[in-house]
């Protein structure tokens, strides 16, 4: 067998193979299982390189391992050999922002916290997930709305391509021209005996703040090559180090919990704050009479008397929690969701200068004015508010428990169906509507980034009848977000188990696209197969081979 001369070469090299006990390597938090033939766990450069060139030449398959944390099957492994990266955890003593993949985000966040920095993707498991599970997937997390998911906070990564050459990149380094990216000969090492030209992909995501996606590849024009492999699930190359954007500290913050009556205050009051966040933080020129005309929206006001009062009001974090979730809360907790639509969870951060009391004010006031504009129809919104920050790390944790509850809802034998569906912030309001005429009572939890206009909805089915309803309603709210301009995935990604969804998303030739871009980097699909697309589809293989 060409997987046992595999592991005699490796072991001929001094990088050990297990055979057995690696079970807890099968598989992640998808519940998803799959087999694989042995482990080899690396912890530098030579020993990646290594294993790739050999696994090339025997045509062996390798799948990236690190923290286990996808819900998308992506690290499960369907035959072939794993290859564990934790090993790979360093960080340079010399410079923080030079990081090695296989160290856990918290450790990470935690060390910089220390050399006054802060690096701002927070996806739930960041406790667990690793640096380079986090660009592979293109996380991101509670403080998205402000901040942005992982792909705005890397500087440059280095890559071992699966043909053995090692691919050494800084943003801005090589952009693509036309329809490719030219990468020379003198980037890659071993060099190879010409330049690497790789395809740029034509169809994906738009920015992250016109709408949020992390299904397939990225896609711009021009497009940076640091770009293509945020986010690519693995199937291009292995990371071996990451250059991180550090900030300086994150600012104080304070928490604020809003129980808001009814969905036309909450859809009002995300879209007045996108504005706000466009018009202050992203310099959109053209987010004024878009912050005006949402805050008359909201409060029947108009804003021109209003810019001073109201100048502090942007959110880091922008959370919902629909009254569905009310029994994933604390008893203390769930007592806020009595009535009410829901819970807008927020958090605010001020600079060291300013009076914590002044900026929470101006909250204070805002309410004051949707209430006096809605009490009488809606009902009133009410807020509590944490200015302790062992208070608003309480809060957090208390959101970051609600999947953890969730999961414990399943019965044996079943299996949640996820969605993970954004629109671009324009399309909440029809998304919200959508989601409160279409998903059953009592079965469908409905939480996650609403500043993003990006939310989970879970469907917890009790047999498989109801499985099977709850998947063909997945596919039918999956085309209507398409046709809204939306991402089937906004931050979990595709793997193996949402083909079909990417599929739809993307069309046949989107698909095809991404393997042409993979047999570039890939050309015997040894890397991560199954993530994205199905490998060995006669459809795929046949339109790529007549290209």
């Amino acid at each position: 067998m060409t997987v046992d001369r595999l592991f005699s070469n490796l072991r001929e090299r001094g990088i050990p193979v297990i055979r057995e006990n690696f079970d807890e390597y099968l598989r992640d938090e998808s519940r998803f299982i799959g087999t694989a033939d042995g482990l080899v766990r690396v912890h530098d450069e030579r020993g990646v390189v290594d294993l790739l060139t050999l696994a090339n030449h025997w045509r062996v398959p390798l799948t990236v391992v690190s923290g286990k944390t996808s819900l998308t099957g992506s690290c499960v492994p369907l035959g072939g050999v794993i290859v564990d990266v934790r090993g790979l955890d360093f960080i340079d003593p010399r410079d923080p922002s030079r990081v090695g993949p296989g160290l856990v985000l918290r450790q990470y966040k935690d060390s910089l916290r220390g050399k006054g920095f802060f690096y701002p993707p927070d996806p739930t498991s960041e406790d667990s997930c690793t640096l380079g599970g986090t660009v592979a997937c293109n996380a991101s997390g509670a403080l998205s709305f402000l901040y942005g998911p992982t792909r705005e906070h890397i500087r440059g990564l280095k890559i071992a391509l699966p043909f053995g050459s090692v691919l050494n990149v800084e943003r801005g380094e090589v952009l693509s021209t036309g329809d490719s990216f030219i990468v020379p000969r003198t980037r890659l090492s071993p060099r190879l005996d010409r330049d690497l030209v790789i395809p740029r992909p034509r169809k994906g995501a738009r920015p992250w703040r016109e709408c949020k996606n992390a299904a397939g590849l990225y896609s711009a024009d021009p497009m940076d090559l640091v770009d293509l492999f945020i986010g690519s699930e693995g199937i291009l190359g292995i990371i071996l180090e990451i250059r991180t954007i550090l900030l300086p500290p994150r600012n104080p913050s304070f928490a604020l919990l809003l129980s808001l009556p009814a969905r036309e205050a909450l859809v009002d009051l995300v879209l007045f704050l996108h504005h706000v966040r466009r018009w202050v933080r992203d310099g959109d020129a053209a987010a004024q009479p878009d912050k005006a005309r949402a805050f008359k929206a909201l409060t029947g006001e108009d804003f021109g008397s209003f810019p001073q009062r109201f100048g502090s009001l942007l959110p880091a974090c922008l959370e919902w929690f629909g009254s569905s979730v009310t029994a994933l809360f604390p008893p203390q907790r769930a007592e806020r969701f009595t009535g009410a639509y829901g819970c807008l969870y927020v958090e605010q951060e001020y600079s060291p200068t300013e009076d914590p009391f002044a900026v929470a004010s101006q909250w204070g006031e805002l309410i004051q004015l949707i209430n006096g504009f809605r009490e009488s129809v809606s009902g009133r919104v009410e807020v509590e508010v944490a200015l302790d920050e062992k208070q608003v790390r309480g809060w957090r944790n208390e959101r970051k428990g609600v999947p953890e509850k969730l999961n414990e809802m399943i019965g044996p034998g079943m299996v949640k169906i996820g969605m993970d569906f954004a629109v671009p912030p324009s399309q909440l309001p029809w998304l919200m509507d959508l989601y409160d005429g279409m998903l059953p009572a009592g079965k469908s939890f409905v939480f996650g980034h609403i500043g993003n206009a990006h939310l989970h909805v879970n469907l917890v089915p009790e047999s498989p009848e109801e499985a099977r309803e709850f998947r063909t309603l997945y596919t039918t709210i999956a085309r209507e977000v398409i046709d809204k301009g939306g991402s089937l995935s906004g931050e979990h990604g595709i793997g193996k188990l949402k083909h079909d969804a990417l599929q739809m998303m993307l069309g046949g030739e989107g698909i095809v696209e991404i393997a042409r871009i993979k047999q570039v980097l890939d050309p015997y699909s040894i890397l991560n197969r199954n993530n994205m697309f199905r490998m060995g589809s006669r459809d795929v293989c046949n339109r790529i081979g007549s290209t």
